[in-house]
């Protein structure tokens, strides 16, 4: 069992994970909503990705509407204290589409697979079994 803990300034904020990909820090919206984590094209050139390497373009939805998105497998990605190797994220350019955030990216559902994951927001305490 793996636990984080988590803070929401106010009950309208997002709950941020901070979240790594090749050691490079990255601050992920948890989203039960998204099917795949995502983040900016941005955060993985910063990490040492070429976009001319992506695996694929898949189209994904967003609040933005439905999109094309790169598909990299990254050799590291730790969230929650859990590191998975050569997992697939989805990529795209944020600011292309009018997106300033004060994260970037969401953490979605194919990072949990086969676990539990808990949220308790009475203790602010984000459990994954």
């Amino acid at each position: 069992m793996k636990q984080q803990t988590f803070t929401r300034p106010t009950a309208d904020s997002l709950l941020v994970i901070n979240c790594e990909i090749d050691a490079h820090d990255l601050a992920l919206a948890l989203d039960t909503e998204a099917s795949h984590t995502t983040v900016d094209l941005a955060a993985l050139i910063i990490a040492g990705y070429d976009i001319t390497k992506a695996e694929r373009i898949i189209q994904i939805e967003t609040a933005s509407g439905v999109i094309d998105a790169y598909v990299f497998k990254v050799k590291t990605f730790k969230a929650i204290s859990t590191k998975k190797n050569n997992i697939e994220v989805c990529a795209y350019d944020f600011f292309s589409y009018h997106l300033i955030t004060d994260f970037d990216g969401v953490l979605g559902l194919d990072f949990f697979g086969e676990q539990k994951l808990c949220i308790d927001f009475k203790n602010s305490l984000l459990t994954l079994q």
